[in-house]
């Protein structure tokens, strides 16, 4: 984290340790909401991506020590900005269909491929993803036999070429190995590699404490049953990968604040606008621009969605395609401090606004969101499949599975705002380069936890988490709902 933050700003603000990392990553992954997004839906929910849990709520505790020096303090709710969106449309699990249903994980000849079918233009691309005439009235039917005599590469490059968002899992995103099944509790799911051989030598358990934040629901251990299935977390080496690339775009300016800058916020949906409302919260001025004939598509689901993530911003609607509107914008985004924009450079360009296109006021920071960065523009992405991208999943039974609900898209809005931060510690006049599918690849490279295994165990209709090694378990929490106006 510390590499992170020190690629943004000369000073080491994260000089001192960030002593957010919980005593268990596997315990605080339970009590989330987001496990219980993640697994199938028949089946236990799935602990393995505990490490990338445990790695957010590093990030979350950099970005409440930063905002403390240049603006107010954010001390964010990582399960709240993860799975509020689940919590707020009652989604559940998936397994290998996506939370919202539009997306899926089909098999292929050597591996995993993820294909999202939100948009009609998207399913009525499926015959030319396949090179057929056409397909039965279920596409899904067709795309999962078709997938099985191609390559994961193939199939989700015939599909970026369609415009319609798909990523082959990375073979490094693979777990090693299973472990054993413990007779006596049921299957072992792990959020780290194997334990040591005394782990499943017999030996009882440890004597444990339940950690639950609903009192009235104990949990005996006559109501616990064993878990069918097995898992185990992707053994990937420790990694420092940075989510971001920077460049300078003007001078820097000694004594920078968060308080009071101007923060003019182009971009929809999710992953933009989260970061725009943690950086109000910080204190600045959020300044939301939608295009009168596009508006943000957010405002076609849930109310309370949009209301949350752009409550107290100030809202302007332009014409993006007339002299007027065209010169309202420019002066926008050369009054703002901070420019948030999702565009693809092209669009950009034609509005004349491209960053690299245009002089920058010292200490100007603009701020880049794609789904596989600037220098691969045309690749589009959701949040489910460009987590898959990065190879951010959970996993069941030796196959992956779905994590949380379009993932990358908050993880990409909270490491958004940390970057912004960092950069106006640092003074700014930087251009940040932020894509989806990079912010999954530096969780998904999260080093695993060394403490494991961690059990899964079924009490009635909800799910609880051992860990052994700490004596302790915690019940897995269905998401929660965030309240328009509230801390998150």
């Amino acid at each position: 984290m510390r590499d992170w933050v020190r690629s943004l700003c000369p000073s080491d603000v994260l000089s001192r340790p960030v002593e957010t990392q919980p005593e268990c990553a596997a315990l605080a992954w339970a009590a989330s909401g987001v496990m219980d997004l993640t697994g199938r839906p028949d089946g236990a929910p799935a602990v393995s991506p505990a490490a990338a849990y445990g790695l957010l709520l590093e990030t979350t505790g950099a970005l409440a020590r930063i905002t403390a020096e240049i603006g107010s303090e954010v001390r964010a709710d990582p399960g709240l900005l993860l799975a509020g969106r689940a919590g707020l449309l009652n989604l559940r699990r998936g397994g290998q269909q996506t939370a919202g249903g539009a997306g899926r994980l089909l098999r292929t000849s050597d591996g995993w491929c993820a294909i999202t079918l939100s948009r009609q233009d998207d399913i009525d691309s499926v015959p030319a993803i396949l090179g057929v005439d056409s397909v039965a009235d279920d596409p899904w039917e067709t795309l999962t036999a078709a997938a099985r005599d191609r390559t994961a590469t193939d199939l989700a490059d015939r599909a970026q070429l369609l415009g319609v968002p798909a990523a082959a899992l990375p073979t490094a995103a693979y777990p090693a190995a299973a472990l054993p099944a413990d007779p006596r509790l049921g299957a072992v799911l792990s959020a780290a590699a194997p334990a040591p051989a005394a782990a499943d030598s017999g030996a009882a358990p440890p004597a444990r404490h339940l950690v639950d934040a609903h009192p009235a629901t104990g949990l005996s251990d006559d109501a616990a049953r064993p878990v069918a299935g097995l898992s185990a977390a992707p053994c990937t080496p420790p990694d420092s990968r940075c989510p971001w690339q920077t460049s300078r775009i003007a001078e820097p300016v000694v004594g920078a604040r968060l308080d009071g800058a101007v923060v003019v916020d182009l971009s929809s949906m999710w992953a933009g606008p989260l970061c725009a409302h943690l950086l109000g919260r910080a204190g600045a001025r959020v300044v939301k621009v939608e295009s009168t004939r596009r508006p943000d598509g957010a405002r076609r689901g849930d109310p309370r969605f949009f209301e949350w993530l752009h409550g107290g911003h100030e809202q302007i609607a332009v014409d993006f395609h007339t002299p007027a509107g065209q010169a309202t914008l420019r002066e926008l985004v050369s009054a703002a401090d901070v420019v948030i924009e999702a565009s693809r450079p092209r669009a950009l360009a034609q509005l004349g606004l491209a960053p690299g296109d245009r002089a920058h006021r010292d200490g100007q920071i603009w701020l880049s969101l794609t789904g596989y960065g600037r220098a691969d523009p045309m690749r589009v992405a959701f949040g489910d499949d460009a987590a898959v991208a990065g190879g951010l999943v959970g996993w069941d039974t030796g196959e992956p599975v779905f994590c949380g609900d379009a993932i990358a898209d908050p993880l990409t809005g909270i490491c958004a705002a940390l970057a912004v931060c960092g950069a106006v510690h640092g003074g700014g006049g930087l251009l940040i380069d932020l894509s989806m599918r990079a912010t999954s690849a530096a969780f998904a490279a999260a080093p695993v936890l060394t403490h494991g295994p961690h059990r899964v165990l079924a009490d009635g209709a909800s799910w609880v988490v051992e860990c052994p090694h700490y004596g302790r378990a915690q019940r897995v929490l269905r998401p929660r709902i965030p309240q328009p106006g509230g801390s998150a």
